[in-house]
């Protein structure tokens, strides 16, 4: 802005400067009348005139050149002012997208914290069940010795009741003999 100010103030020094040399050139035009007024008096005047004429237009034509590169400057300060609203605009885009990116960063990390802890609490209930599995299959383990345990008192009862059998029989046997 500051720029643009200051282009305006040349360009105002430009118009000043074109003024004089305008004022110049009808100076030396005014001069040139005069000198050939005068006769042959005036011929030096004439010549000082002709310079006056020649520096005027070079004072012009200098002027043209300075507005249009003063034109130049003003149009890439203009383009300046504008791509520097564009990137500020862009920037604040970019601000306002990186501070969701970081909205949403901070809840995946909250959710992540809390499928952690919920992994966790698996976990442990996995330890527990793993626990009570090996408590139920001990349970078993005692059951089967118990089982084998009574299969084995069953058979041991079968053979004596079979011994009792023959035992009796034979009891019987004998009190056979003995009956009159």
């Amino acid at each position: 802005m500051a720029l643009s100010e200051k282009t305006q103030v040349i360009g105002d020094i430009i118009e000043t400067v074109n003024d004089i040399s305008e004022r110049t050139h009808l100076l030396a035009l005014n001069a040139a009348i005069e000198a050939a007024a005068a006769g042959e008096g005036g011929r030096s005047f004439a010549v000082v005139a002709a310079e006056m004429k020649q520096l005027a237009d070079q004072a012009k034509a200098a002027t043209v050149q300075v507005r249009g590169i003063l034109g130049e400057i003003q149009r890439g300060i203009n383009t300046s002012v504008m791509l520097t609203e564009e990137a500020v605009k862009r920037a604040a885009t970019g601000k306002t997208r990186s501070d969701t990116t970081h909205r949403t960063i901070e809840e995946i990390s909250a959710r992540v914290e809390e499928n952690v802890q919920t992994f966790q609490q698996i976990v442990a209930s996995t330890n527990q069940q793993q626990l009570g599995i090996e408590q139920v299959m001990g349970a078993l383990q005692n059951i089967r010795q118990a089982s084998q345990q009574t299969a084995a008192g069953t058979r041991e009862v079968e053979a004596a009741s079979a011994n009792l059998t023959e035992l009796a029989q034979a009891l019987m046997a004998l009190a056979e003999r003995y009956r009159v």
